[in-house]
């Protein structure tokens, strides 16, 4: 007996993000997935790279993904380096 599956458990929808500066033929897509996006890049169905990008808080909204949107980690790490340490005890 076969068994035929006739429902997908869920549906990943890709947008197309544009390709600044690169290949004409060159497409980029993204899907939301738990815990992040998986990306997808390639000039035909058949020839595509695909990744995962981590964006647990799902920051990646389509503005600015620069370093100003880090810099603030960037320095509580530090700060939580620093704790432990213990170069930011006082005496």
């Amino acid at each position: 007996m076969e068994c035929v599956v006739t429902e997908f458990a869920f549906s990943l929808e890709w947008e197309r993000l544009g390709n600044e500066g690169s290949e004409a033929g060159l497409v980029t897509e993204r899907a939301r997935v738990f815990g992040g996006w998986l990306v997808r890049v390639g000039s035909s169905p058949a020839a595509m790279a695909l990744t995962f990008v981590p964006d647990g808080q799902g920051r990646w909204d389509g503005e600015d993904f620069g370093e100003d949107d880090y810099e603030d980690e960037e320095w509580d790490e530090e700060e939580e380096e620093e704790d432990e340490d213990g170069d930011d005890e006082e005496e």
